[in-house]
């Protein structure tokens, strides 16, 4: 009895789920520019104007996509010196530079936002492409900061112990056994960057200074017109990323470890 109203609470869980995405997903195959659902006359014209024809929005895309990888790169190269010192020196200095990477991304987004915002704007930058990549950057430090470090804590000190009787020098250490071993958790961190960052409104908002629009920015430029199926489209784009990414590292990454999982009695 305990085990069938466990399958029924599961499937409906999956069910409230699911129905905001098939609604979703059916909006954008509307073949007017009225969102509806079920659609009418549905197609792919809204995805072929969203992806190749209407300059809006693949401009929109292209600078998403700019600024995702560009600032999830910059937040991994980033967080690997905070990491590693952190983890071979475990000093005071160390702590405090490892709680500041950490701290934008436990500050409301809308405090980072404007204080980025007036920064950015003192220094007369505010507008450029590179500032929403390191604004970003600043902002997800945090999640390749926790996934690099959980890597390094679990790799086992004796493999160091061996590197060293064997004559290894500490950066042949660090190449041979500490780089290959943290890959999956350094991949994994840049990925939830890459993720949160394609999705990422409010601080993009200020720092764009209406210089340039990101997919999140043109949807709401573009609410002054209504919904239309082409936001639906953006949305399951959303979706579909953020889907085929937290695949990739439950399949290839350590989840149970970056979910916080004890693994001490494996």
């Amino acid at each position: 009895m305990r085990r069938t109203f466990g399958h029924i609470f599961m499937a409906l869980s999956g069910l409230v789920l699911a129905l905001p995405i098939i609604v979703v997903a059916g909006a954008s195959l509307n073949g007017g520019r009225t969102m509806l659902f079920p659609p009418e006359d549905p197609n792919f014209a809204r995805f072929v104007e969203f992806f190749i024809t209407e300059t809006i929005w693949v401009r929109a895309l292209r600078n998403s996509l700019i600024v995702a990888f560009g600032s999830a790169t910059l937040a991994v190269l980033l967080a690997w010196p905070l990491a590693y010192l952190l983890w071979a020196k475990g000093s005071k200095a160390s702590k405090v530079l490892a709680g500041l990477g950490s701290l934008p991304f436990a500050l409301p987004p809308i405090v980072l936002g404007v204080g980025l915002g007036f920064m950015w704007a003192f220094v007369g930058s505010l507008g450029a492409i590179w500032v929403g990549i390191i604004s970003h950057a600043t902002l997800f430090l945090a999640l390749p900061l926790v996934t690099i470090s959980i890597g390094l804590q679990s790799i086992d000190r004796a493999h160091l112990d061996a590197a060293a009787t064997m004559g290894a020098t500490e950066a042949m250490t660090f190449r041979t056994v500490i780089l290959p071993q943290t890959l999956p958790y350094s991949i994994s961190g840049f990925f939830f960057a890459l993720v949160l960052s394609f999705n990422e409104f409010i601080v993009m908002f200020f720092v764009s200074a209406s210089a340039y629009a990101t997919v999140t920015l043109q949807i709401f430029n573009s609410l002054r017109n209504g919904y239309t199926p082409t936001m639906a489209v953006a949305a399951v784009l959303f979706i579909t990323v953020s889907i085929a990414v937290f695949s990739a590292v439950a399949r290839w990454g350590d989840l149970p470890r970056l979910m916080g999982a004890d693994q001490s009695r494996n």
